[in-house]
């Protein structure tokens, strides 16, 4: 497996990344407008609009928290904007965003998330989520303004190298890995060969078929730093998925696993080129092993294609079962059901894929 991270959609990870927080409602935003009420007044007067007054305020605040005992997201996530906006409150506009995310409303998210960004430009967490809900709504001209002007001031700080790796993390979720590399590349201009992007940009061209690019930019990466095991288990991966120089592939696999013994994603590697080698029984037991400490889906579709190898059927059905419980979406695991003639329907049980 290439990536040193399991793949998730973008949405999956936002909600689940905030879902920790979504407790810290009601009384964090009534002390915020207790406070801030005054100066917004002052502000919004002179701007020639009035805010609620604070009683109008709370009142809106609680009737939302009500609405969310009850179950009434949409309502909640309505009422808590539009407070957001009237007032421009940090504490009531995160509250905003966070729970439009758990009601799974990414644009009522967005734009909540950016009143909280305008409110509290300090804070990584409204950052990080207006840009996600960007990358995930395509939004790449407001992207890309946004990040040159943070690299603008990065330069100035002295703090380029943090901006690149927050520039980096961007990629793990682009559902348009050609347009999120353009995206990249422009943003960082002439330091786009940085360590923190080389990887990056590398599984960028490896989700658009640029092999040979992919390549390049992975032993560049390995000779700046001979102790990135991710760097040689993706090249090694990509060579043994292709089905091309095994004997390489499994070398930089193996180098890999020397510096991290226990990674889940470089154990599915070996148990892959093993596959790829012809030698289904060693695989297995890479692949069981790498499927024990984390069985998300493609190492599932990994794993239960070596099984189905050694005619051990009942075995890979209960495994594909299980990836597809995992991530009913992931497209490598449905290419490998597709290409061995098993509908997802015909396989077993839940409860029976995870005995």
């Amino acid at each position: 497996m290439p990536r040193n991270y399991s793949p998730h959609k973008l949405t999956a990870l936002v909600f689940g990344r905030l879902a920790s927080r979504f407790r810290a409602g009601i009384v964090a935003s009534v002390v915020s407008l207790s406070w801030l009420l005054p100066a917004q007044a002052q502000s919004s007067e002179s701007a020639g609009s009035r805010p609620p007054s604070a009683a109008s305020a709370v009142f809106q605040i609680l009737a939302s928290e009500l609405a969310l005992q009850q179950g009434q997201l949409a309502v909640a996530v309505a009422t808590y904007i539009s407070l957001a906006e009237s007032t421009r409150d940090a504490g009531v506009a995160e509250r905003a965003t966070r729970i439009a995310l758990t009601a799974q409303s990414a644009r009522q998210a967005l734009r909540a998330g950016v009143v909280w960004l305008e409110a509290q430009p300090e804070s990584e967490d409204a950052q990080d989520i207006v840009d996600l809900l960007r990358l995930q709504f395509g939004f790449f001209t407001d992207l890309r303004g946004s990040l040159t002007a943070r690299k603008v001031q990065a330069e100035k700080a002295g703090t380029l190298a943090p901006f690149f790796e927050r520039l980096a993390g961007l990629t793990g979720q682009a559902q348009e890995p050609a347009k999120v590399l353009a995206l990249i590349e422009s943003v960082a201009g002439t330091n786009k060969d940085h360590r923190s992007l080389l990887y990056a940009r590398a599984m960028l061209n490896e989700r658009v078929q640029n092999h040979k690019t992919m390549e390049s930019l992975l032993r560049q990466l390995i000779a700046q730093d001979s102790g990135h095991a991710h760097a040689r288990n993706a090249l090694g991966y990509s060579l043994a998925d292709r089905g091309v120089r095994l004997e390489e592939a499994e070398a930089l696999i193996r180098e890999a696993l020397s510096i991290l013994p226990e990674d889940p994603h470089i154990l599915d590697s070996m148990g892959w080129v093993a596959f790829r080698q012809g030698r289904f029984d060693t695989a297995v037991q890479w692949l069981s092993d790498a499927h024990r400490r984390q069985p998300d889906a493609e190492i599932s579709a990994h794993l239960g294609e070596a099984l189905w190898a050694l005619a051990r059927k009942e075995e890979a059905l209960a495994v594909f079962r299980l990836g597809l419980t995992h991530d009913p979406g992931n497209t490598v695991l449905s290419n490998t059901l597709k290409r061995l003639g098993i509908s997802p329907e015909s396989l077993p049980s839940s409860k029976r894929a995870g005995q």
